[in-house]
């Protein structure tokens, strides 16, 4: 564990040094959501959740600008 835990930091560092603050920023945010979907698929599998269910498998898929720009408005009430 140890090994990996200092391979993850110095990889950081790397790219602090190498690409600078802003995407230093970008790997280490990246970093942790791997490691919070990691932790809650694991914790979705050890309590029987069936995999298809898993949040790791689910895929939410958002308009892009274009298609929206190409629909009607939507009404308060969803017509």
């Amino acid at each position: 564990m140890d090994e990996l835990l200092i391979r993850v930091l110095t990889r950081l560092l790397r790219v602090h040094d190498e690409l600078g603050e802003e995407s230093f920023e970008e790997a280490a945010h990246r970093a942790l959501l791997a490691i919070a979907l990691t932790v809650q698929c694991d914790a979705e599998r050890k309590v029987g959740i069936p995999e298809e269910e898993r949040t790791g498998q689910q895929v939410v898929r958002f308009p892009l600008a274009r298609r929206r720009r190409d629909r009607p408005a939507e009404t308060p009430d969803g017509s």
